[in-house]
């Protein structure tokens, strides 16, 4: 099954067990949300890319009221539920319906955020897509990406897996809803951390850094060269 189908399939209960798919929840996405490195009232352009439902980019929008925020995917399911969680704020927050690994990513902005979504393209899809970010920023902007990274090795990647499992089930995940995981789980074309973070170096972005990380979910960042004036 493709991506655009698996998620416009799983748009409806995405959100139910977010917080225990994710055991780190609140410090995986807050992570996120602290290298924002912008003053809250900053009226910054932001993009979430791979957005979803628009969990981030709800995140976001209460941290930093003033920011537009586009929200991008693929899935127009997705979409559709992000437009239902923002129906009270049209007038700064924007969807684009894209596949941003096979076209262009459309405008500028001073920081483009994503979580869990890149870890669905293939390493070497995933070069360029950091390319087309690099370029989608303005100067100065920063890159911030919350998302699953591969084991280096295959005995870490399986403690990474059987962790996570043993977690959830903790959170009260039922079998049930861990079989639903494992099968959009078929999707995924993880990279090492390693790899992801020398990519990103490669491409032109500097500061780049792991900022946090609990087994397989890491938070990373970098910064696109230049100087950003509305940092201040």
């Amino acid at each position: 099954m493709d991506i655009k189908t698996l998620f416009d399939n799983a748009a409806q209960i995405y959100d139910q067990t977010r917080r225990q798919y994710i055991p780190c929840f609140d410090d995986f996405y807050g992570t996120a949300i602290e290298l924002i490195s912008y003053p809250r009232d900053a009226a910054v352009e932001i993009l979430d890319l791979g957005a979803g439902t628009g969990l981030l980019a709800a995140l976001v929008a209460e941290a930093f009221p003033n920011a537009q925020i586009t929200l991008l995917d693929i899935s127009g399911e997705m979409l559709a539920k992000a437009k239902e969680r923002f129906a009270s704020q049209a007038q700064r927050i924007h969807y684009q319906l894209l596949d941003y690994i096979h076209a262009p990513i459309p405008g500028r902005y001073d920081v483009i955020v994503s979580a869990l979504s890149l870890h669905h393209t293939e390493p070497a899809n995933l070069r360029i897509t950091f390319d087309k970010i690099y370029t989608a920023l303005r100067s100065g902007g920063f890159f911030i990406n919350a998302d699953q990274v591969l084991g280096p090795t295959p005995e870490i990647e399986a403690h990474y897996h059987q962790t996570w499992l043993r977690q959830i089930r903790e959170r009260g995940c039922t079998e049930e809803e861990i079989n639903l995981a494992l099968e959009r789980m078929k999707a995924d074309r993880t990279s090492t951390l390693d790899a992801q973070l020398h990519w990103l170096r490669a491409t032109g972005f500097e500061e780049v850094n792991c900022w946090y990380k609990h087994y397989r979910f890491a938070v990373y960042s970098g910064r696109k060269k230049g100087q950003n004036t509305r940092r201040t």
